[in-house]
């Protein structure tokens, strides 16, 4: 997608401003499909072993009770996947069992990568067919939860599930959305360089490419030993902080690029958030804004949700 991307704008919320920030790094996407919704806000604890609900947003903001609180759609996602590769010097080879699992753009990216880049989802905004201007964001991600899948022993790659929050006010969105007529989430993301998974250049530019990326993305080609190897653009690399990757939104849209990505549920579809766009950033805000409040104004999020999800767990 490098031949395609300009400057990638990622929008942060910090002390009820919007500052504009252009990042000139390649933006990446990838896209999953909706099912229909069928459980109640509790399953997304069972699912990962028993975690406490919304672990992600325990960090990610201390709110103001206030009377512009929101209420919310939230909605599970499998967002995408890893792939594995081969050991060192070689792991820019993707492992041919997991080459189904290149999206449709051929950008991948490695269990490694992912493990130390997929809680950046936390706190991403919502949009609708990425359109990214935070006055228009449909809502919030509020967690990122990593689960480990077995392809064909020892193969194994890593699913990211979401847990996306979406404002109610947006009627049409959330009635599609519940009838699934918009049924494919696609998250975007910058990164610091991408690697051609055959030969292992690096670039971060995209006038950069070798010839692999450049002519036969996408294609299988055949290394020194006879396997066909499919050619890709990996995003990141794990020595980076982070893995060089940093996903900054969820849109929903009409075609999807992942097809191995299945929103699975509805979890909740009356939930009360905040009625503000926050990021990561919004912490250190509140903190700031905290002299001037009485204590009594102040609820830490993560226990308000927890409250929630023990009412809901009683019907």
């Amino acid at each position: 997608m490098l031949r395609n991307t300009l400057l990638a704008a990622v929008n942060f919320w910090i002390k009820g401003l919007i500052i504009e920030e252009l990042m000139p790094l390649p933006k990446k996407y990838a896209n999953a499909v909706l099912e229909d919704p069928a459980m109640d806000i509790a399953s997304w604890e069972r699912m990962h072993s028993g975690a406490p609900v919304f672990t992600g947003v325990k960090t990610a903001a201390i709110k103001k009770l206030a009377a512009n609180n929101t209420r919310y759609m939230l909605s599970h996602c499998t967002i995408m996947s890893s792939v594995m590769t081969e050991d060192e010097p070689d792991d820019h080879l993707i492992k041919p069992e997991c080459s189904h699992l290149v999206n449709n753009n051929d950008d991948a990216w490695t269990n490694e990568v992912l493990k130390l880049s997929h809680k950046s989802f936390i706190g991403a905004f919502n949009f609708v067919e990425h359109f990214q201007n935070s006055k228009y964001a449909k809502g919030h991600i509020l967690d990122a939860v990593l689960r480990k899948v077995n392809i064909e022993p020892p193969t194994w790659v890593f699913y990211c599930d979401i847990l996306v929050a979406t404002d109610l006010a947006h009627e049409k969105l959330v009635e599609d959305i519940r009838n699934n007529k918009i049924k494919y989430l696609s998250m975007g993301c910058v990164t610091d360089l991408v690697i051609c998974s055959y030969c292992g250049a690096r670039v971060n530019d995209q006038g950069a490419y070798c010839n692999h990326l450049a002519f036969q993305k996408g294609m299988f080609v055949p290394d020194a030993d006879g396997v066909f190897r499919r050619v890709a653009e990996l995003c990141g690399h794990k020595t980076l902080p982070n893995g060089g990757v940093k996903f900054v939104e969820a849109s929903w849209v009409a075609t999807p690029a992942f097809p191995g990505a299945v929103k699975h549920k509805i979890l909740a579809d009356d939930w009360m958030g905040p009625g503000s766009p926050y990021t990561r950033e919004a912490k250190q805000a509140s903190f700031e804004k905290a002299a001037s409040l009485e204590d009594g104004d102040f609820l830490p999020l993560a226990l308000e949700i927890e409250q929630i999800a023990k009412k809901l767990k009683k019907h």
